[in-house]
């Protein structure tokens, strides 16, 4: 039985249990297993127009767990480019996905930078009414884009020039996002849209027309990343992390060995038929850049038909467009690894 009695010796011995677990106590957020994780990863808000392929290394990246050992949670929003660049410069999205928008931005003296490109090409297909035939018979009908001055805008109008149509006689409806496109045609409100896979082949297995393939016309950028110059200036790392998780996933998607799983989850995310899936997958990995970058000579191609459809004198050059510098360290780094 203890007589409530402490030594000298016992007092220090309590004492130094009791400093001891006030230690632990203190480092217990941690030492403790997961506590890190418990903080989970950042969230980021990105910007996208639709679920179409162009966008789905952003969806598939995000399903595929690409993105978290960089310690992000991708949060894609959808609205409409124009929108969407706007949000942007006022700080209420992290990234943007349309360089179309974007670029046309960039042009008007936004602070915005390319870091990363989806897509080298694009792969848009312009869709008429069955009883179209010709690019040539959209004269003096509705044609459905997203935006006017976006990727999807400038592509119809170049498009429209190549068949020697004067797209002053065809009428541009700006949708906002590729669903309402997609129901304009589909209601025939609108003659013709253009479309990305594999909503173009649901549409021409439906009977309606592909008349024009956007890459045959315009080495045009419709998807990849976009940030602000003051975003890269204070936050590399979040955008750094970005490009990682995208390059993984393209590396991934380019890998032949993994083309039945991706094909798959297509089929499963559109919810459409394996047959589809994979047509769709076939137009859309010739669009795909295979390591984030687009040749220069095509963005030089870029500029000119922006600059002549904006009607902006200034020049141009792609340095004025892109950041490509974290993408090279992303690259550096995958380099390496694989040694």
């Amino acid at each position: 039985m203890s007589s409530g009695y402490v030594t000298s010796s016992g007092m220090k011995t309590r004492l130094a249990i009791c400093a001891l677990l006030s230690l632990l106590v203190y480092m217990a957020p941690v030492f403790a297993p997961g506590a890190h994780a418990a903080s989970g990863p950042t969230k980021v808000t990105i910007h996208v127009p639709s679920k179409s392929l162009a966008i789905m290394p952003y969806y598939f990246g995000k399903d595929k767990g690409f993105f978290s050992p960089e310690l992000i949670e991708p949060q894609l929003v959808v609205m409409s480019p124009p929108t969407a660049i706007v949000a942007l410069v006022a700080g209420e999205l992290d990234f943007a996905t349309t360089l179309g928008a974007a670029t046309s931005a960039i042009l008007r003296g936004l602070p915005l930078k390319r870091v990363f490109y989806v897509q080298a090409d694009p792969s848009h297909a312009l869709l008429a009414q069955p009883d179209i035939k010709t690019v040539q018979d959209l004269a003096g009908k509705v044609i459905a884009v997203t935006a006017l001055t976006d990727a999807v805008g400038m592509s119809a109008t170049v498009i429209l020039k190549a068949n020697g149509v004067d797209p002053s006689r065809v009428t541009l409806l700006a949708t906002q996002v590729s669903d309402n496109a997609y129901k304009a045609l589909t209601t025939g409100k609108v003659a013709a849209t253009l479309m990305a896979p594999p909503y173009a082949e649901e549409l021409e297995a439906r009977g309606y027309r592909r008349l024009a393939e956007a890459r045959t016309y315009a080495p045009l950028s419709f998807i990849g990343l976009v940030a602000t110059t003051d975003t890269l200036k204070k936050n590399p790392q979040k955008a750094y992390a970005l490009i990682a998780g995208l390059y993984r996933t393209l590396t991934y998607m380019h890998n032949p060995a993994n083309r039945t799983e991706v094909i798959q989850y297509i089929a499963g995310f559109h919810k459409i038929d394996p047959p589809l899936a994979e047509k769709a997958f076939a137009t859309q990995m010739q669009s795909y850049s295979k390591d984030g970058t687009k040749p220069r000579k095509s963005v030089e191609r870029e500029i000119e038909i922006y600059r002549e459809t904006l009607k902006i004198a200034k020049t141009f050059t792609p340095d004025d467009l892109e950041d490509m510098s974290l993408l090279k360290k992303v690259q550096e780094g995958a380099a390496t690894q694989s040694r």
